[in-house]
């Protein structure tokens, strides 16, 4: 009777598990979408060798081209003149890029498809990226200039080296990371803006999200509302352009820090999405 009971059991499984996959299916042929994509990494190019390869942590340089599904392209770095730097896995990026990008090497090209989950989800990006939508990413591995020295990677040396005092970061730093087709307007003083931002120590420790509230941050523009570096930063931006700030202490919080979540003399790093000007 025991063993009976347990047979019907495995067939119920069975049973349940069949129905799950059908209805995926049906889904899929309804919607033309799975219920939530998955990220695909696909490898273009590979050098020869890699001694180099990029880990969480790690700062990167790389070259990109991003299209819609559709093809059209909304935002390339080479145009610029210059590779686009980030640090891995601190949130600066996507998570679909954190995730894609974990193991290239050096020289490396991979091609990113990003459901929107892993991308700007259901609020798209200004006027450049639609709401629900699946990116495609061409992404370079140019350099990886600051890699991360985990315990045991390095050889000791003797006699232990002294170490310098590293000079601290005195210009505010802009970089534009997302460009909205059409620019009516640019936010200036006296403007009243609205904005979404992620604030991280040089470390990549996040010490600050409006995002992760899910609740935008509005100020007004010439008003010492907020640190110098916001108000040098935000200024000239257009609604739906994102930017990356890295802020010297001295446009920060200066030697006084800010409690116990921002120490004295800290470089920050903000990445902010400008989404209305009031």
């Amino acid at each position: 009777m025991h063993r009976q009971r347990s047979e019907e059991q495995i067939k119920m499984e069975f049973r349940l598990s069949v129905f799950v996959m059908v209805a995926a299916c049906l889904v899929t042929l309804v919607t033309g979408q799975r219920p939530e994509g998955q990220l695909k990494i696909e490898t273009i190019s590979k050098p020869s060798g890699c001694g180099r390869r990029a880990a969480m942590g790690d700062k990167v340089q790389v070259h990109y081209v991003g299209r819609l599904s559709d093809g059209t392209i909304f935002d390339q770095s080479r145009p610029r003149g210059a590779p686009f730097e980030f640090r891995l896995g601190s949130g600066q990026v996507i998570a679909g890029w954190d995730q894609g990008l974990e193991g290239a090497c050096v020289g490396e090209k991979r091609r990113l498809i990003i459901p929107p989950h892993l991308a700007y989800g259901k609020r798209g990006a200004g006027g450049v990226i639609p709401p629900d939508a699946t990116l495609t990413f061409d992404i370079e591995v140019v350099e990886v200039p600051d890699k991360v020295v985990r315990k045991g990677e390095e050889p000791e040396r003797r006699p232990q080296p002294v170490l310098e005092r590293e000079e601290p970061q005195k210009e505010l730093v802009k970089q534009t990371l997302v460009v909205p087709p059409t620019c009516t307007r640019q936010a200036q003083r006296q403007d009243k803006v609205t904005v979404h931002y992620t604030g991280q120590l040089v470390d990549a420790k996040k010490f600050d999200s409006s995002v992760d509230r899910n609740q935008p941050f509005v100020f007004t523009l010439g008003e010492a509302s907020v640190i110098p570096g916001w108000e040098q930063g935000v200024a000239g931006m257009c609604v739906g352009e994102s930017r990356l700030l890295i802020v010297p202490p001295h446009l920060a919080y200066g030697k006084r820090g800010a409690g116990d979540v921002i120490p004295p003399d800290a470089t920050l790093i903000f990445t902010i999405q400008l989404l209305k000007i009031n």
